[in-house]
């Protein structure tokens, strides 16, 4: 099996707007440059590099055109807890080592193909530095890394161009890969030191004591983590450059089960770039009391039937659907050719012939900006130096006035003009980097206050002969969530059902009846949200809402199904955030969801009284 960079610094964060209002925490003690991947070790490697231009080849084969390297160091303390005890603590600190090669024969490279059956052969090749390297043992993992990436680059062209004369690759011309400028720029990026195990262990064990001695609670846990990751990025066209990146996180999971044998959870998520930016202690119990009193309402609230009418996203719910729903449009990079279509939905593509035309309300615009490092007074985990692809990232206005005005590019681009924008955080099946928000801001014009936004609701479902509005407070996030519990047949119960386009269900929905009276429902799964629903977003909040986010690069059905393993903050995706006010939608479908139902326990939890 091919090594795989293990990424452990991209994680969720959802930041309440109370919580914006604090001041900027004092600056920290910094955790140094790395001692582990010093500029010998980055000078071995280009040397490889260079040797491997020059001198890799195969009798009768095309030599790589370009070479490149990612280094990545990781620190990552983690701490699991449950009931007041700690389950899991651990200290992480690992160097990866990747290559990625292309080459071209008769006008076509390797890139952005998937060879059937062989989704793993991309032209990419990866291992593991020990801490105590040296050039020699540096330069020795970049040439076997090199070696295989080359001969797999080979294998995905061969397929390619066999795939060309059949006629797979369609009519339109293949995508291009594009010229960017050589970037040069080594000087060490210095982060605030990590929280320690100790610390962060001492504040889980705290906070999950909290949800001792519930009958209501099945389980329960609290996760913290503190991790940096230093990057360094270099290429045959003379990129050589470096970034850090650096983030604290904490969740709060409480799950339940209903008499009808439903399970229920409730969770909470924060993250900022260090734990100075997330909530106090005193804030953080008073979440708990709330997520445990939410959860028992939920146990004790009707399932929602068939719903077809408007549909308020407040709060988290609003970002959740603009992260679930808009964000992978926004890809510019072409759909991996050789993808199923079906898989190749989760890659975007619908706008990629848009530019120009409205694909949004009016009222709505949109902008993706990695360079910012708070979104108004509140801190984004999203922004970078350099993307995936080295590229240093631009401020992109995607959409204004409703009208798309240009993508999010990576360097694999639809045609020779086309250029990357620095968006390259996603890699897709075949190989290629695909363009990502990651700090995505959407803005409203004409907002309204909540108590006239939940009217216009009310208004819009008397127009569609409904009885109710219907109001979502949070989707549901799998990498959080998640359960190891499931049985082979509820397994594969789950696969055959599941519908992969549909958004994850929501965790806290209402029904809004006249009056603005709230009654809390679950088991809401919505329907799907095509792109074009967008175009009948007929109102928005006033006050916009900052959340941040793992974006993982699984699917939610992929987590629902492996489970969250230890329940450790997830370790793997891409450091995301949304601004957003909420959203009112026109009209989407809704239905009860079903999968989650199992047998009650015969005997009471031993806490009961």
């Amino acid at each position: 099996m091919k090594a795989s960079l293990f990424v452990v610094a991209t994680l969720a964060v959802a930041v309440h707007p109370a919580l914006a209002k604090k001041p900027p925490p004092a600056p920290a003690a910094t955790a140094g440059p790395s001692t582990a991947v010093t500029p010998e070790i980055i000078d071995a490697i280009a040397e490889e590099m260079d040797r491997a231009m020059a001198r890799l080849a195969l009798p009768d084969a095309p030599k790589p055109f370009h070479i490149s390297y990612k280094v990545t160091e990781v620190e990552v303390n983690d701490a699991i807890a449950s009931l007041g005890f700690i389950t899991n603590a651990t200290e992480r600190h690992f160097v990866n080592i990747e290559c990625r090669v292309r080459v071209q024969y008769d006008g076509l490279d390797n890139g952005n193909f998937v060879i059937p059956r062989e989704e793993g052969l991309d032209g990419s090749a990866a291992t593991n530095l020990p801490l105590e390297a040296t050039p020699r043992i540096a330069r020795r993992a970049a040439w076997l890394v090199t070696d295989q990436a080359y001969k797999e680059a080979l294998v995905q062209l061969r397929a390619k161009l066999d795939a060309r004369t059949a006629g797979g690759l369609g009519s339109t011309p293949p995508p291009v890969w594009s010229e960017v400028p050589a970037l040069v720029s080594e000087d060490a990026v210095l982060v605030p030191v990590l929280e320690t195990k100790a610390e962060i262990s001492a504040r889980a064990e705290k906070l999950s004591a909290a949800f001792r001695d519930q009958p209501h609670i099945r389980d329960s846990r609290v996760a913290i983590t503190s991790y940096l990751e230093r990057r360094w990025y270099l290429s045959s066209e003379g990129t050589s450059t470096h970034d850090t990146r650096r983030a604290s996180g904490l969740i709060m999971v409480v799950n339940g089960q209903a008499a009808d044998g439903q399970e229920v959870a409730q969770y909470l998520s924060r993250y900022g770039a260090t734990a100075a930016e997330l909530p106090s202690d005193a804030e953080l119990t008073a979440a708990t009391k709330q997520l445990s009193a939410d959860l028992r309402a939920l146990i004790d609230a009707p399932v929602l039937g068939a719903y077809t009418g408007p549909v308020l996203f407040e709060g988290a719910a609003a970002a959740d659907v603009v992260r679930w729903s808009l964000a992978p449009q926004l890809d510019g990079t072409p759909v991996p050719l050789g993808l199923p279509p079906a898989e190749a939905k989760r890659f975007g593509g619908e706008l990629a012939e848009k530019v120009g035309a409205r694909v949004l309300a009016p009222m709505l615009s949109v902008v993706d900006d990695p360079t910012a490092a708070r979104s108004g007074a509140t801190s984004v985990i999203g922004g970078y130096k350099i993307d995936d692809e080295g590229v240093p990232p631009q401020r992109i206005e995607v959409i204004k006035d409703g009208a798309l005005v240009t993508l999010l590019t990576a360097r694999t681009v639809p045609t020779a003009k086309d250029r990357s924008n620095g968006h390259a955080r996603r890699v897709a099946p075949g190989g290629a980097f695909h363009g990502t928000a990651t700090n995505l801001t959407v803005t409203a014009k004409g907002g309204l206050p909540t108590a006239a936004l939940e009217g216009k609701l009310l208004a819009q479902a008397k127009a569609a002969g409904v009885d109710y509005g219907l109001v979502i407070s949070q989707l549901d996030d799998s990498a959080i969530t998640a359960t190891t519990e499931l049985a082979k047949r509820e397994l594969i119960q789950l696969i055959t059902n599941a519908n992969p386009d549909l958004p994850p269900p929501a965790v806290l929905a209402y029904k809004l009846g006249p009056g603005r009276k709230r009654t809390l429902v679950r088991g809401v799964q919505l329907g799907e949200i095509p792109v074009k629903a967008w175009r009948e977003v007929i109102a928005a909040g006033k006050a916009p809402i900052v959340k941040n986010f793992l974006a993982s690069t699984e699917s939610y059905l992929d987590h629902k199904i492996g489970g969250v393993d230890e329940g450790a903050v997830p370790s793997s995706g891409i450091e995301s955030s949304v601004t957003t006010p909420d959203l009112l939608f026109k009209e989407l479908d809704a239905v009860p969801q079903r999968f989650g139902l199992r047998a009650r326990p015969a005997v009471a939890s031993p806490v009961t009284k």
